[in-house]
């Protein structure tokens, strides 16, 4: 009886021990390929840090599957990097192209040697992570999403640099060529980049962030857009996007904006509409801040924007662009545009702080004397000490056009006021915003007086209370 008792004990041991053995290969099952420049081979196997191989060539020839990873040595440098057909993930396992090594080591770097070929185009793939990479280079564009054939969904690109001081575009989601109805980018998240310099090897239009082609669901968060030539973050497609706790410095360059979105012209397929921007810090560029075109369902909340710059143009901007498209007055609605810090000093008289435009189909008055339209309440508006400071800019224009001066006389400016209640007009008191320090010292008009919102933690994390600050921080500085 002993013996049998010891048997069955010894058996369960041996049970325990070969499940324990199952699971450990389950969780291990997923492949990694391990590339380094400086010390790999490609004649090793690649599935080590110690066998890595040393060039692109061996990833042509595999198939990658759910949950499988390829890792670049970090330090080290490469050529550009082309992904087709080497096999999709799931949501729950995301292939990755990533880093490893010693963490304080430089990120690995994808570098296309000033070639008019991208550092990385991912071509239509999906369920992709990106992450902890160096992108630079190309005289294209640094980084390419391009759903060609198949739509390119679940693709997270996470804490890379993207330096496009050689090319064009810094990231660019591509517009199919053959119809917008058939794919594009969905669910697509960009956070804790740096995107810098965009554009500035062409100094022509060039995007940090040009996303003509995100059909749905663009959460692009945390990141750090410095430098680039034309917009910042451009929307210009899709539906259901959130843009927020993103710092952005034009830098003063000759053509810099902060985010906009609109509807991309000839775009009809993929209106953009119900959009949040929020919490979001911008300084200086010189078209403007924030621009909103064609405006549906936007909602701009708890920004501070900064432009304290003779050079700038305008600090917010609302106004409809696609005159043969839409007839605003069907179009436009829902806007709301609350909380905001709008900070502009008018050394130029023809600066303004707000501007709002329009079309053939009804001119600026359907944007503005609306409130189911827009919604503008709670936001701090400052438009510097200048005598001739001019606060908003109503314009009546077939496009948007920064120089023109002309303002009907029957659009008033304290009109605009009358309709659009509860604004401040005075300084915010923004504690030191040239070294970007954007929190408000005691004596702000912007301290509590935002309207209550669901949003838990403000620029800072820091926790905000039942009724925030106007502005993107709720930071005091005593």
């Amino acid at each position: 009886m002993l013996k049998l008792r010891y048997t069955l004990i010894l058996l369960s041991l041996i049970l325990v021990l070969v499940a324990f053995s199952y699971c450990q290969q389950k969780t291990s099952v997923f492949k990694i390929y391990y590339i380094s420049s400086s010390e790999g081979d490609d004649k090793n196997d690649g599935l080590s840090p110690l066998t890595p191989w040393k060039s692109f060539e061996n990833i042509k020839e595999i198939i990658l599957l759910p949950g499988e990873s390829i890792l670049l040595k970090r330090g080290d440098e490469f050529t550009n990097l082309e992904l087709n057909k080497v096999g999709n993930g799931t949501v729950e396992n995301m292939i990755t192209l990533g880093s490893y090594g010693n963490e304080s080591d430089p990120l690995p770097v994808l570098n296309a040697g000033k070639m008019h070929v991208k550092s990385l185009y991912i071509l239509n793939l999906s369920n992709w992570k990106i992450q902890d990479l160096h992108l630079k280079g190309s005289t294209s564009h640094q980084m390419v999403v391009n759903p060609k054939q198949a739509h390119c969904e679940n693709i997270k690109i996470l804490r890379c640099h993207i330096d496009g001081s050689a090319g064009q575009h810094g990231l660019r989601f591509e517009t199919n060529p053959e119809s917008q109805a058939l794919f594009g980018a969905r669910n697509i998240e960009i956070a804790y980049c740096l995107i810098e310099n965009a554009g500035h090897g062409v100094d022509n239009v060039s995007d940090g962030i040009n996303a003509p082609n995100i059909q749905k669901g663009a959460y692009i968060h945390h990141n750090r857009l410095i430098n680039n030539v034309s917009e910042a973050i451009d929307i210009g497609a899709g539906k259901n996007h959130i843009v927020e706790y993103n710092f952005i410095d034009g830098k003063g360059y000759f053509d810099s904006g902060g985010i906009k979105t609109h509807v991309q012209t000839g775009n009809k397929v993929n209106d953009t509409e119900n959009v949040i921007i929020r919490y979001n810090i911008i300084k200086d560029c010189i078209q403007h801040g924030i621009q909103v075109q064609d405006p549906r369902n936007i909602h701009v909340l708890n920004n501070t924007v900064y432009s304290d710059i003779p050079e700038a143009k305008v600090v917010f901007l609302m106004g409809t662009a696609n005159e043969d498209q839409y007839n605003i007055n069907e179009w436009v609605t829902g806007n709301l545009v609350q909380n905001n810090i709008f900070f502009g000093n008018t050394y130029n008289p023809k600066q303004a702080v707000l501007r709002f435009t329009g079309n053939k189909y009804g001119g600026p008055s359907v944007i503005w004397n609306d409130v189911n339209k827009i919604n503008f309440s709670h936001n701090l508006i400052y438009g510097g000490d200048y005598p001739g400071k001019l606060l908003v800019r109503i314009l009546h224009d077939p496009i948007i056009d920064f120089y023109s001066s002309n303002t009907s006389d029957s659009l008033k400016v304290d009109k605009f006021f009358e309709i659009h209640k509860v604004n401040y007009t005075s300084n915010p008191f923004l504690n030191d915003p040239k070294s970007d320090d954007f929190s408000l010292k005691p004596d702000s008009p912007g301290i509590d007086n935002g309207t209550p919102h669901e949003v838990k933690r403000d620029f800072l994390n820091i926790k905000i209370k039942n009724r925030p600050n106007i502005g993107a921080i709720e930071k005091i500085t005593t």
